[in-house]
């Protein structure tokens, strides 16, 4: 019986010997994907250093150009599809003898709105009653059309110059601009 006993106490000993050495196994597998983290920190590392070599200034200043070009094409744009409904205008009609279209106070408002946002300009208003904008439509878009806006926080005032009812000039300046 003690041979039994010794046996079975061998048996149980080999199986946890079999169970360490399996556990260890799988944790030297475990590790072995660990090792992989050396490279990535040397990768890590690599790109930290590439950091350095971006000039954030520089990286600002083609930023700023890009807005810059970016506004100089919206008004670029704006003025020529006002050219482009002007021209639009004046042309002979073919089909009949329809009167052409006048422009509406409201079209007129929406172009004068869109060409300030587009120069920069926000919380635009226009000063020049409703009926005098009427009156200037009427008389063949020939005038100007007083406005206020804020542009980079500072209040500008001016007038926005109207030839054949299209925008031809836009003059608004800040009030820091009349102080010597």
């Amino acid at each position: 019986m003690l041979e039994t006993l010794t046996l079975i106490l061998l048996a149980v000993i080999a199986g946890l010997l079999w169970a360490i050495v399996a556990r260890q196994r799988t944790m030297e597998d475990r590790l072995q994907r660990l090792d992989r983290l050396d490279d990535i920190k040397g990768h890590v590392a690599r790109i930290a250093d590439s950091g350095g070599e971006l000039d954030l200034r520089r990286l600002e200043h083609v930023l700023i150009d890009m807005r810059d070009g970016q506004k100089r094409l919206e008004e670029k744009l704006l003025s020529l599809a006002e050219v482009a409904r002007k021209e639009a205008s004046r042309a002979p009609e073919s089909v009949g003898t329809r009167e052409p279209e006048r422009p509406s106070v409201a079209a007129l408002t929406e172009r004068i709105h869109s060409r300030l946002l587009a120069m920069g300009y926000e919380r635009i208003e226009l000063i020049t009653p409703f009926e005098e904008l009427s009156e200037l439509l009427e008389g063949g878009g020939d005038g100007e059309v007083v406005a206020e806006a804020r542009r980079a926080g500072a209040s500008c005032k001016g007038r926005v110059t109207l030839r054949g009812g299209a925008i031809a000039n836009v003059d608004l300046s800040g009030s820091h601009a009349m102080f010597p």
